[in-house]
């Protein structure tokens, strides 16, 4: 009798493979909390925004933050992400926002081998394929709302792959969503080019077979398209949501200056996943085409193009991409190692009968480690962030407008808005007239000191060992505070 009720207890208890695709992304992400922390700057400012509608303002749709662009047109794309990480943070500190990071991350991927496994009967290879794009999107691992962009565009495949196959009519889902997508991150364009895809996938149909079939996936996917695109539009600056992003891929300059911008590097070894990934989405298109439509490939190429292009869109072709690809491993001819491999993970996981406690049981140590042995990690690193600069700031507020670091200025802002703007943050520069202002000083450029004559700036907070930092000392500028990672100097 005990060991029947020790069988059923262990049955429950036992993870399977989803859960342990869960579980190792799950963890991986909590243990990474400090370096997503840190990684930039942006995480204070969305903390920033938050705060601010959640004191009862509307988001803002005019300059609020940097002086320099102060009343000119703002669109806030990610208020609603702010305001998400500011409850987080409001209740459980940091650590909130790396634990809802964590969900987002493996709840991601879990639902993509759930939907995956479906559509070929392969367990093991799928989980292979699923981690494997995991890893691609690892390198964009920040605390930032592309992790819920992640989610979004999984569920969007998903839901549209089923419509599409005439698994569901549920059209009112997909307005529903990018009515929330748009209000949390910019990339709800992304969902639109998976529908362009499956657009041209039935019109390549229709015009091929001239099937009535052909031409109702035609009419669904456009009533989808504008149902969706007008709820795009409800969002606190209507169509300048879309106008703003369009210029800002458009702008050269702007893309030449961000890092996450530029081609991946593959001499750089954290780029390796994402080669092998291409490599691995070549053999399988070419050898496993009959099990594709042209809205796969068009997917498969389209995001890997983008990602080709620009590094930081490696979490939408890590999502897509193993979606996608899952299909082409249905009957696929492995070796015999492998088939004994994967008979002996089924005949494990045949003794499994729950999913629900051992992901419960991995989110509640989660919960444990953050509130405890990890609880002291996760902070804003003071050899990133000016910290001990703003305490001492806090205590002796200064007049007048200031320089500061680029990364520093969510920061800089969270702590001291409303009583101190900055001449620049993540946020402000959709133009690169700004930037341009900013590198300008910061690289002592002709024409620097007409920069801080025309804004009238009047102190300064900037790492030491800047050349800026150098000339003003040489130009008598007053000393009122250093630390080994900011001064502050004032103008004499």
């Amino acid at each position: 009798m005990k060991t029947n009720i020790f069988s059923k207890t262990f049955s429950y208890i036992m993870p399977r493979t989803h859960d342990m695709l869960f579980i190792i992304l799950f963890f991986s992400a909590l243990a990474g909390g400090s370096m997503m922390l840190n990684a930039d700057g942006d995480l204070p400012r969305h903390l920033l925004m938050g705060k601010y509608v959640l004191e009862g303002n509307s988001p803002p749709t005019t300059e609020t933050f940097a002086y320099p662009y102060a009343g000119r047109e703002y669109v806030p794309h990610e208020w609603g992400t702010g305001v998400i990480f500011y409850l987080l943070f409001q209740v459980f500190d940091l650590n909130g926002v790396i634990f809802l990071a964590g969900l987002l991350i493996g709840g991601t991927f879990l639902l993509i081998f759930w939907k995956a496994v479906k559509s070929n009967n392969e367990s093991l290879l799928t989980f292979v394929l699923v981690l494997l794009g995991a890893a691609v999107t690892s390198i964009h691992w920040i605390i930032r709302p592309h992790l819920f962009s992640m989610l979004f565009i999984a569920i969007w495949l998903i839901l549209l792959d089923d419509l599409y196959r005439n698994k569901h009519k549920r059209l009112w889902i997909f307005p529903v969503l990018m009515l929330l997508w748009a209000n949390i991150h910019a990339e709800h364009i992304a969902g639109f080019l998976v529908l362009g895809a499956y657009l041209a996938d039935s019109l390549w149909l229709f015009l091929s077979t001239r099937a009535a079939e052909s031409f109702s996936k035609i009419k669904i996917v456009l009533i989808v398209l504008l149902l969706s695109f007008a709820c795009s539009l409800i969002n606190p600056s209507g169509i300048q949501a879309w106008t703003t992003v369009a210029g800002y891929i458009n702008n050269s300059y702007l893309m030449s200056r961000i890092n996450e911008t530029r081609p991946p590097n593959f001499i750089e070894l954290r780029f390796l996943p994402l080669l092998i990934l291409y490599v691995v989405s070549l053999a399988i298109l070419i050898s496993r085409r009959k099990n594709f439509r042209l809205a796969d490939f068009l997917l498969i190429v389209g995001f890997g193009l983008m990602n080709a292009v620009s590094a930081r869109n490696a979490h939408l072709f890590g999502v897509v991409a193993p979606l996608v690809l899952a299909r082409g491993l249905r009957n696929i001819q492995v070796s015999q190692a492998f088939k004994n491999v994967g008979q002996m993970v089924a005949k494990l996981e045949s003794f499994g009968k729950g999913t629900a406690v051992p992901i419960l049981s991995a989110i509640l140590l989660g919960i444990f480690l953050l509130a405890g042995p990890l609880k002291s990690d996760n902070r804003f690193d003071p050899d990133y962030f000016p910290i001990q600069a703003v305490q001492w700031l806090e205590k002796n507020p200064q007049n007048g407008h200031m320089f500061n670091h680029f990364n520093w200025g969510g920061y800089i802002l969270f702590r001291l808005w409303p009583s101190q703007k900055v001449f620049i943050e993540s946020q402000t520069d959709t133009h690169g007239d700004l930037t341009k202002s900013y590198e300008t000083v910061k690289e002592l450029d002709t024409g620097w000191g007409n920069i801080f004559k025309t804004y009238d700036i009047q102190w300064v907070i900037i790492p030491p060992g800047w050349e800026l930092t150098d000339e003003l000392k040489k130009q008598n500028w007053d000393m009122l505070y250093q630390d080994d990672t900011a001064i502050i100097l004032r103008r004499p």
